[in-house]
């Protein structure tokens, strides 16, 4: 599953309403190597369930290609009804415990925690049965949802302007980096060490309570950053981007459910399958760290363009690579693939948080519209894999012609969403 904007402290995130907190009694800022080693920790755990869970699924649990697709809706799904509840949720439960910020972000860690012994649970209860999976990811999955609005509100709590954009950078290189790190490690153990897995992850989330005990009960003050008049052109580019983005994750949790089979099809072996499937999160960081220190590409629309080119054409050489190329050869064009998708992934991404930041929140809709739109593109990704699945054995077709079918589903749902960024980036324009 993608990964969610994370550091976007002035409007909502799309994974998760912003959870409101008392102003702390100072301004001062948490330091940053804390919520740096907070945000390594928490993506390396979340990061291997949410976008590692196919490969265990299918490896460890022999869930078929449609049931990847549907613990995917499943996940896309909760996680959608877990953000858009996490805020009126924790606000309730602060005001009925008068608990801090720091005790509630623990709260989480330690559900968390617990969520990833329910396979091995279930496991000793019901062996052989798939339940404790599909109960596991329908629990984990809406909780992180409220766990990164708490973390970027440390990141962001007594920073504005330079300082708040520099922490940014090296928070999102952070998250990104360690899911590369987590994915490129588990390979041996995603056939016969899943339950073991899940369970070391659990005792992680556990063990980065530690760090959290280094933090203050509440985040600092948010200063009121004044923004600069901007070009008009700056106003289309940010609602083309915040219309790419939910787009983006269509052809993300299309591409995530289906990619053990995609590799298994190539005959690659067990071992490898992780450390492939991060290639694409590998050239997210790099792209993350060239767009954050160069800055040509500002206000430009040729962005926008590109990186729904690379999207779409890495989308489509991954899947398509295992039909039509196979052998060593389908293996490198796969991992071609995939670093253009991350590239994509990565411009998409980084040019919705840098409008969304210097337009600036006041031209930006604080309601729930923007996690919406990603929640859509989340279920809509999954439902592309499964429709697809559904068409081709009611026409009768061939195995073969899966992946032709999923890659035609997600390319007019992605020129859609093209579609729509265009008109409303020249609406957004005409009136600015």
């Amino acid at each position: 599953m993608a990964t969610p904007l994370r550091g976007v402290p002035a409007v909502p995130t799309p994974t998760a309403t912003q959870v409101p907190t008392p102003r702390a009694a100072g301004d001062r800022a948490v330091p940053l190597g804390t919520v740096l080693a907070l945000a390594f920790l928490g993506s390396l755990g979340t990061g291997i369930v949410t976008t590692g869970i196919y490969f265990l699924t299918k490896e460890s649990f022999r869930f078929s290609r449609d049931a990847n697709f549907g613990l995917g809706l499943l996940q896309g799904f909760t996680y959608v009804v877990g953000a858009i509840a996490a805020g009126p949720a924790v606000r309730a439960a602060r005001r009925a415990l008068g608990v801090s910020t720091r005790t509630v972000l623990a709260f989480i860690l330690i559900l968390l925690g617990a969520l990833c012994a329910l396979p091995w649970i279930g496991g000793t209860l019901s062996p052989g049965r798939t339940w404790p999976v599909w109960v596991m990811i329908g629990l984990y999955s809406p909780i992180t949802g409220t766990l990164w609005p708490v973390v970027e509100g440390y990141l962001s709590g007594g920073r504005s302007g330079a300082s708040l954009r520099t922490a940014l950078g090296a928070f999102n290189v952070t998250w990104a980096g360690a899911i590369v790190v987590g994915l490129a490690s588990i390979g041996g153990l995603v056939e016969r060490h899943a339950v073991e897995l899940l369970l070391g992850l659990g005792v992680l989330h556990l063990a980065t309570l530690v760090v959290v005990a280094c933090l203050p009960r509440e985040p600092g003050r948010h200063p009121e950053e004044h923004h600069d008049p901007h070009p008009p052109v700056y106003f289309g580019l940010l609602t083309t981007f915040r219309v790419l983005l939910p787009t983006s994750y269509v052809v993300s949790t299309a591409l995530g459910p289906y990619l053990p089979t995609a590799l298994s099809n190539l005959g690659v072996s067990k071992e490898w399958h992780t450390p492939i499937a991060s290639s694409w999160s590998a050239a997210r960081v790099v792209v993350f760290l060239a767009l954050l220190r160069w800055h040509g590409w500002h206000g430009r629309w040729y962005p926008a363009v590109l990186a729904m080119l690379l999207l779409l054409g890495g989308f489509g050489t991954a899947i398509l690579s295992p039909v039509l190329l196979g052998g060593t050869v389908g293996v490198a064009a796969t991992i071609a693939g995939l670093v253009m998708f991350g590239t994509g992934m990565a411009a998409v991404y980084t040019a919705a948080l840098y409008y969304a930041m210097e337009v600036g929140k006041a031209e930006v809709d604080a309601g729930g519209t923007h996690e919406a739109l990603i929640g859509v593109g989340y279920t809509i990704g999954p439902v592309c894999g499964l429709v697809s699945g559904g068409f081709v054995a009611s026409a009768g077709l061939s195995g073969g012609a899966f992946e032709p079918t999923m890659v035609v589903f997600v390319a007019v749902v992605a020129l859609v969403g093209a579609g729509v960024a265009w008109r409303k980036a020249k609406a957004a324009i005409a009136e600015a």
